[in-house]
Formats: structure tokens, C-alpha cells, sequence
């Protein structure tokens, strides 16, 4: 079995935690616990026994999960450890080696680097940079000729941070009704809208759908690594069964947490906490981008990212790797989503980070002679 490296991944690793200003992730800047758990609550956990409790997680969590998806129950959600195991699970569970699988481009490349090692047939739809990163009709239409089992997609999207449109949203049902396919949805920024009404689920509009999300970005909990599958009793009950030969369950810690998260009143409360940090520094991104000739974007509809493209000859993970030795700034390189001439900067910082970040991003393009 062979693995593509995780271009996107393995940068992270290897460089996130020794620069200054970390601005390539993608979520809201974290929670504490102590803004999620009310004191006596938290001071329990300090008596809690530490054994294995719900592997496929607590019922109050995953009756909480289900309450964001209109007609869910806790029997749709397995609980994983964040959305990677999720749709790891998911692929093994639902699809065999040779089956085809559209995977919608750019995206977070999970899919199509794990489908590929397990012996699928990947093929990428690209989605239309000029049209707001929508879905091609005519191109989806000819990319499931002959047949496909699963069409992966991200709502909102993984670098672009744009909404699917009912227009795109139908043209992926039709596909996947027309074929019998699978429907998976990664959802992890539904939530963390910047300026237009939450991202209505895919979940309930096809009984072949499946949704993978997690608390790790419009929640603001990435440390809890606790991340769901929500969809059809059997592909749950099929994703589990992998789950026994991965991860077995997440940590208790984690699902109290989570729990208490997802609760409806306390949801909402967290991700209006991100709302207003992402509109705040999108607004800041905005006005660097409308000051500078040689950049442009299309204004995220949710999420803790802004797609930034340039117009300038240097290639996306050289100016990631120099602005990173140079000034101590990280931002990701488009190339690691497939996409040139572009660089994903994270909005979801503290603002003063954001504000320090662009000012760096300046001096080393005025030293280049590419800041005007």
C-alpha cells in the first residue's frame, strides 16, 4: 500500500509550532475549558476514573450531535476521533478497491491521497474558480458517465471557504440519485458563517448521504480531536465496524466535553463567538487585499480562512517556505490543494496575530519589490 505524502499535513507538523504567527489554520481561534464547562462541572472531571466509557460515544453527545441535523437521531452519529477518522472509516466501510469516487477540487486532499492508497479510483472534479468555486453541471454530468459509487464534496469549502449553491446543490443530488452513489459531505465549517445565514446540511435530502464534521473549526476545539459521522443506521453501523480496528472510541474527556459543546444553548453561544471574530477579520483582510494591486480574492461565505490569489512569478510553496524563514510567518501554499498563484492565510487568529502577519507579509514582498 502506498501513501502520496499529505503535502498540506506534513508541512503543518513539521512547522506550526516553531513560527511566530501561525496562520494556516483553518478554524477559530480555541476554546478554553472553562468557557465550555461551568466551574463546578469542570472541577468534577478532576474526580472523573479515567476507563474507556461509550466507544461509539455517549448517548447525550450523540443525541446533541443529532439535533443540528434536522430528522437525525443519536443511531445516525458515531462518534470518532475528529472528522479524519470519520471519513476514513467512511471510505472503508462503504466503498472497495476499483470503485470510482469524484472528489471535488480544491478540497482538504484526505480523500483522494487515502482513497488512492486503498485502491480506488479517484478522479477530481474541479470546481469552477470563476463562478464562485461552484459545480460545473455539464462537467459533473460527464464525470459520472459510466458509473460512480461515491461523489466527496466539502461545504463549505476547504481553501476557498465558499458556499455550495442551490444550483450546485441539486446538480450533486441529481448525480448521485441518477447512479445509486453515495452522497459525503464534509461539513466541518458549517457554523462559522461570516456574513449570510448557517450552511443548510446536505443530511436529509438524499437517503445516501453521509456527513463527516467535527469541534474543530466553527467549534473552536481542536484539542479534543472529536470529530462525527452522521447519515443512514447501516453506514453507520458499517463505519463503526471499522472504527473496533482503528481508534476503538474516543477519549471520555473529549465526549463530556463535546457534549456540553453540541448542548443547543451552549452551541450556539460558541459559534456566535467565531461569527463575529471571522467577519472582524475578514473585514481586515478585505482592506489589505482592495490596497494591493497585484492580489485579489473572493470573500469567504464561512470559515477561518481567506484564499488569497497573487499575480506575481513565484510559486506558492516557495513564498510559504521564505515568508516562513524570513519572517516567521506560516501560511499554506495553494500548490498543496492542487491550486497555483494562491496562499491560504487563517482569519480565525486572534486579530492582533492577523494584523502582525499581513504587516510581515508586506515587508517581505517590499524587499522582493512585489508590494505594490
Amino acid at each position: 500500500m502506498q501513501f502520496d505524502t499529505f503535502l498540506m499535513e506534513r508541512n503543518q507538523t513539521l512547522f506550526e509550532n516553531g513560527v511566530e504567527i501561525n496562520l494556516t489554520e483553518s478554524g477559530v481561534h480555541p476554546c478554553t475549558i472553562e468557557e465550555i464547562l461551568p466551574t463546578d462541572e469542570a472541577q468534577a472531571l478532576l474526580r472523573l476514573p479515567l476507563g474507556y466509557g461509550w466507544t461509539d460515544g455517549r448517548p447525550d453527545l450523540r443525541s446533541a450531535i443529532a439535533s443540528w441535523y434536522p430528522g437525525a437521531s443519536a443511531s445516525n452519529v458515531l462518534v470518532t476521533n475528529g472528522s479524519s477518522e470519520a471519513t476514513m472509516i467512511t471510505l472503508m466501510a462503504m466503498i472497495d478497491p476499483g470503485d470510482k469516487v469524484l472528489f471535488a477540487v480544491p478540497n482538504f486532499m484526505q480523500v483522494d491521497g487515502l482513497g488512492r492508497a486503498l485502491g480506488m479510483n479517484i478522479q477530481r472534479l474541479p470546481l469552477l474558480a470563476d463562478g464562485g468555486w461552484q459545480v460545473d453541471p455539464a462537467a459533473l454530468k460527464e464525470a459520472v458517465a459510466g458509473g460512480v459509487k461515491l461523489i466527496a464534496v466539502t461545504n463549505p469549502g476547504n481553501p476557498t471557504g465558499a458556499v455550495l449553491s442551490r444550483r450546485s446543490r441539486e446538480a450533486l443530488l441529481d448525480a448521485a440519485r441518477e447512479n445509486g452513489a453515495w452522497l459525503l459531505v464534509d461539513e466541518i465549517y458549517r457554523g462559522g458563517e461570516i456574513d449570510g445565514a448557517e450552511t443548510e446540511t446536505f443530511y436529509g435530502e438524499y437517503p445516501r448521504v453521509i456527513i463527516t464534521s467535527s469541534l474543530s473549526k466553527s467549534f473552536a476545539c481542536p484539542g479534543l480531536r472529536l470529530g462525527w459521522i452522521v447519515g443512514p443506521e447501516e453506514a453507520v453501523e458499517e463505519a463503526a465496524k471499522r472504527q473496533d480496528y482503528t481508534t476503538i472510541g474516543s477519549g471520555i474527556l473529549s465526549q463530556i466535553l463535546g457534549a456540553s459543546v453540541m448542548e443547543a444553548n451552549n452551541r450556539e453561544r460558541i459559534l456566535a463567538r467565531g461569527r463575529a471574530l471571522l467577519r472582524e477579520n475578514a473585514d481586515i483582510v478585505e482592506r489589505w487585499v482592495e490596497k494591493r494591486n497585484r492580489w485579489s480574492w473572493q470573500r469567504p461565505a464561512a470559515g477561518g480562512m481567506a484564499f488569497l490569489r497573487y499575480d506575481f512569478d513565484m510559486t506558492s510553496e516557495a513564498l510559504s517556505n521564505e515568508l516562513r524563514e524570513e519572517e516567521s510567518v506560516f501560511v499554506v501554499a495553494g500548490s498543496w490543494f492542487g491550486i497555483e498563484s494562491h496562499i491560504r492565510v487563517g482569519i480565525g487568529v486572534k486579530t492582533e496575530h492577523l494584523v502582525e502577519g499581513l504587516a510581515r507579509l508586506d515587508r517581505f514582498l517590499t524587499r522582493r519589490d512585489l508590494a505594490s
